[in-house]
């Protein structure tokens, strides 16, 4: 029995051109020849902008499919592109891992408010002050996708 090869198919600074998902696609042969036998992908979904890497998470069910912060696109490519390269990939018995950052998000659609309490930077769990009320951008409705993969009314 042999132990599989697995590469991260990604850095930092990969070009923003949306031909990511392409490349990957047309590498999937050679990343075969090679012994590699599962790609570890970066987030897929919708971020603040077509230039951030995914981990500026906006929306988790968009992967490049609607206009949503003036880009269909992620910096990688679009939902189509992800999925023929996926399959090119099961083609070569290639296994995917696609990086899921659940616990982020940005580029909210409208502010909030909500209650919050200074704590002590050198003790989190002292307070400094009572509760009282502040305004921030929190609120997410995703006007692009116009409710598609959810039927929930934010506000």
């Amino acid at each position: 029995m042999t132990n599989g090869v697995m590469i991260q198919y990604f850095e930092w600074n990969i070009p923003s051109d949306g031909k990511h998902w392409k490349r990957l696609k047309e590498d999937a042969a050679h990343l075969k020849e090679i012994g590699v036998t599962s790609v570890w992908l970066p987030p897929a979904c919708k971020a603040t902008s077509k230039d951030d890497q995914g981990y500026g998470i906006y929306d988790l069910y968009d992967l490049g499919e609607f206009n949503q912060k003036n880009t269909v696109r992620t910096k990688y490519g679009t939902k189509q592109e992800l999925i023929e390269a996926i399959q090119e990939l099961h083609k070569y018995q290639i296994s995917v891992y696609l990086d899921v950052v659940m616990n982020h998000k940005a580029g909210a659609d409208y502010t909030e408010k909500f209650m919050v309490f200074e704590v002590d930077p050198a003790n989190r769990n002292k307070r400094l002050t009572d509760d009282y009320q502040i305004e921030g951008w929190t609120g997410f409705d995703f006007p692009g996708r116009n409710n598609t993969y959810s039927d929930f009314k934010w506000h």
